[in-house]
């Protein structure tokens, strides 16, 4: 039985593996062995057959990756990433611009809220319960 993937799929799957490969390689540590064989052989899985598993217990029949192969792939991209994260931004506000305080506003009273319609239908006057005594 052969599965049908995605191209689209298997071509961003390749990419991916890719961009893990070329992250890894500027990380201080670089790629191992063992990364540079699994990604290697990846690929090649992919390129030949559109998918790099075949054992439909270990992921979706539709994916390219099984789900393994998806966490060692952005474990690998994760390894080549800058420990800061991203930079936070500054937003829209201008960088020349002093910072102002801002006044308060007014705090307004709370009003007693008119009781909602139930969602019977029945509105707020037209059904009342009896009251017990």
């Amino acid at each position: 039985m052969s599965r049908r993937v995605d191209p689209a799929l298997t071509k961003r799957a390749l990419s991916a593996l890719k961009r893990a490969a070329d992250k890894a390689k500027l990380s201080k540590e670089g790629l191992t062995d063992w990364e540079a064989e699994f990604l290697g052989s990846v690929e090649e899985r992919l390129a030949k057959f559109g998918s790099a598993f075949a054992d439909p217990d270990k992921g979706q029949l539709s994916a390219p990756l099984s789900l393994r192969q998806g966490l060692k792939v952005r474990q690998i991209s994760k390894k080549g990433e800058v420990e800061g994260g991203k930079k936070a931004h500054a937003g829209f506000r201008a960088k020349d611009k002093p910072k102002t305080a801002t006044a308060a506003k007014p705090v307004k009273p709370a009003k007693p809220r008119k009781p909602l319609a139930r969602k019977t239908g029945l509105t707020s006057t037209g059904f009342k319960p009896k009251k017990s005594d």
